[in-house]
């Protein structure tokens, strides 16, 4: 029982050191104004939660700060946040930086410094920030006020305020459909296409057309399953053209069309060589009849 007690009290003991131990140790807070000449025109030395109020500097001072950490542990980000105390809040972030030996330094120029502390005479918060993911607390110390004046010789123009507001709530409109021609029409057009195509068989019946290559080629079943593939393979052809102008896409018609042209053109040979003989065939049958 006392080996428990003391081991509790060892842990109560170390949770709390590594409590304390996450806390940031700031001494030594000194600032100071400086003018372009190097003279001091103000200096404080500042101790939590003290603020300076009367602080001010001209557009060509230059804002020094230094301090010292106790810690071990060197922070990720320091700086020094300024906010003009106007309608605008206007925020400029001054990183400082710390050496190993844990003295820290932040310098500023304004006359060289970000353009919102040339927009005229400003009065501005200065918030101390340290942070790092080995302290769980970050460190914040308001130092104070500073009032610096803007430029006397040609001041920037400031961009003027963007206000952010709601817009017209926007409706979309999709487009109506298209209208499709009259079905008469369309019925007509197609009357008129298949025209040709009449005209065609008629005149073959008129010119007694025969299609005896039908006959030897139901003699000959490999010959007649080759035009059937063949002819097949062109009216394939022939449905995809007319899938593409009415709902399919590209690809896929790229896709169909190679596997039909390549059965087309191994059956087209077949059917092409065994025209070819059966006309030279009935050239040589003619010759001897005329002999």
């Amino acid at each position: 029982m006392a080996k428990l007690r003391s081991l509790l009290l060892f842990t109560l003991l170390a949770s709390l050191s590594t409590v304390l131990a996450e806390s940031w140790k700031v001494n030594n807070i000194n600032i100071q104004v400086v003018s372009k000449d190097g003279a001091k025109k103000a200096e404080h030395k500042l101790e939590y939660p003290y603020a300076i109020q009367d602080l001010s500097a001209e557009p060509t001072d230059s804002l020094k700060l230094s301090f010292k950490l106790e810690n071990s542990v060197r922070p990720h980000q320091a700086m020094v946040v300024f906010q003009s105390q106007d309608e605008f809040q206007d925020e400029v972030m001054v990183a400082a930086s710390v050496k190993g030996s844990g003295k820290g330094r932040l310098e500023l120029n304004f006359a060289r410094g970000d353009t919102k502390f040339k927009y005229g005479t400003r009065k501005y918060s200065m918030t101390f920030l340290l942070g790092g993911p080995k302290v769980d607390e970050p460190y914040k110390y308001t130092l104070g006020h500073i009032e610096v004046k803007g430029p006397s010789v040609n001041p920037p123009t400031r961009p003027t305020r963007v206000e952010y507001k709601s817009q017209p709530e926007i409706h979309h409109q999709f487009r109506p459909d298209q209208k499709l021609i009259n079905q008469a029409i369309s019925g007509a057009f197609t009357i008129l296409v298949l025209t040709p195509f009449a005209a065609l068989f008629i005149l073959w019946g008129q010119l007694g057309i025969k299609f005896e290559p039908l006959k030897a080629l139901a003699t000959k079943p490999l010959d007649l399953i080759a035009a059937l593939v063949f002819f097949g393979s062109l009216a394939g052809i022939e449905y995809v053209f007319y899938s593409y102008w009415t709902h399919v896409t590209l690809f896929p018609v790229l896709q169909y069309l190679g596997v039909l042209s390549l059965v087309a053109v191994i059956s087209g040979r077949s059917v092409l060589s065994t025209a070819q003989t059966r006309r030279l065939q009935r050239t040589a049958g003619s010759a001897k009849k005329e002999f």
